[in-house]
């Protein structure tokens, strides 16, 4: 038996968290080529009697995704050191949904497919990757129904966003709501058919075991085996918690930040408003207001039901006041943080666009 061992390199050069990887034939960036000339073995690296081999293409990715995080004059994000969370968008909603013990997701859910693949969209534009197609006619349109194209076409780092990337690169400019479809295998187009994501939802619970939040289990459903992931570092999911009831709950919203979200994470409001939009439309949002009473989780509903509508028009309504009488500050520390970060009007309208697209999923799906 072969003793060459495959671990992922962390951002920090350090031996901190070192995990071994199984290779995925949907994550061609995680496969050791024995034939690639590039692919190197170290003899001189040891990892207990073991081996260690490692990709330099994504060692040399990660330590550029370090440098662009603390660059200060970046173009893909603002100034003020501003840096990307830990966990994509996806990664949160999908972890919202997630049962903290068994490790799965409700057999019931027929919207979180479609909502992840929104998710995939607004993180991309967070990150500066996509916009929308700068034409004065596209205001005669919907937002839903404007064409987006890709500003950025470098990697991020991510599995699911490079491969959307690609397919946006490869192609001409197609709408949001085209876009959501296609990844979501939503379409009667044969020769996109192949524009679907794959195990989606798989692919990101293993993203989430990479980072540490999840574990996988292997669990016995009577008639097959199914790999599960239950929660390791629940304050992980608990800090996400708290951000979305901070904004649905407390009369002035104040986030409480962790390694997984910095305080310097750029656009964090605006984040964290999608985030809750995406939750809403993948039905998981109930899982965190579970633990609030019935008059409290109600006017939870009705202050995600006011962002949706808010937030799905841009640009934003600001002037809108809430009736709930909750995070009445919102929507002054929105203003500040698009007066600290001027330009990016079309890539928060892919934002707008996709919270269109989850204000009417009920009449989608």
């Amino acid at each position: 038996m072969s003793t060459l061992q495959r671990r992922r390199r962390p951002q920090d050069g350090s031996n901190k968290g070192m995990v071994d990887v199984d290779s995925d034939n949907n994550d061609s960036s995680r496969i050791l080529g024995s034939n690639n000339s590039n692919n190197n073995v170290s003899n001189s690296n040891t990892f207990g009697s073991s081996k260690i081999a490692y990709d330099p293409e994504e060692a040399k990715l990660l330590n550029n995704n370090n440098i662009n995080n603390n660059n200060s004059g970046s173009n893909s994000r603002g100034g003020n050191n501003a840096v990307t969370p830990t966990l994509t968008l996806m990664e949160e909603v999908l972890l919202m949904g997630l049962r903290d013990k068994e490790g799965y997701l409700s057999f019931w859910n027929d919207n979180i497919s479609y909502a992840l693949r929104g998710c995939i969209l607004i993180e991309l534009a967070l990150r500066g990757k996509i916009r929308i197609l700068d034409d004065s006619a596209r205001k005669r349109f919907d937002l839903s129904e404007r064409l987006i194209e890709v500003k950025d076409g470098s990697k991020t780092g991510e599995v699911l966003l490079d491969e959307t990337l690609q397919l946006m690169k490869n192609d001409e400019p197609l709408t949001i709501a085209n876009w959501i479809d296609l990844l979501s295998g939503e379409t009667w187009n044969i020769m996109k058919i192949n524009y679907q994501l794959k195990q989606v939802r798989e692919r990101l619970a293993k993203g989430l075991v990479d980072k540490g939040v999840l574990r996988t289990e292997m669990k016995n459903f009577f008639l097959f085996d199914m790999a599960t992931h239950p929660v390791t570092d629940s304050s992980c999911k608990e800090a996400i918690k708290r951000r979305v009831l901070s904004v649905l709950v407390s009369r002035n919203m104040e986030f409480n930040y962790n390694e997984y979200f910095p305080q310097n994470t750029f656009f964090k409001i605006i984040r964290t408003i999608a985030l809750i939009c995406g939750a809403y439309g993948a039905n998981v949002l109930e899982n965190v207001l579970s633990s609030l009473d019935y008059e409290k989780s109600d006017n939870a509903i009705a202050r995600a039901d006011e962002l949706i509508a808010q937030f799905s028009k841009f640009p934003f309504d600001l002037e809108k006041t809430t009736n709930t009488n909750v995070s009445v500050n919102l929507n002054r520390l929105v203003q500040q943080e698009l007066d600290e970060n001027p330009g990016y009007d079309l890539q928060l309208e892919v934002i707008a666009g996709v919270i269109e697209v989850f204000s009417r999923m009920d009449t989608l799906l």
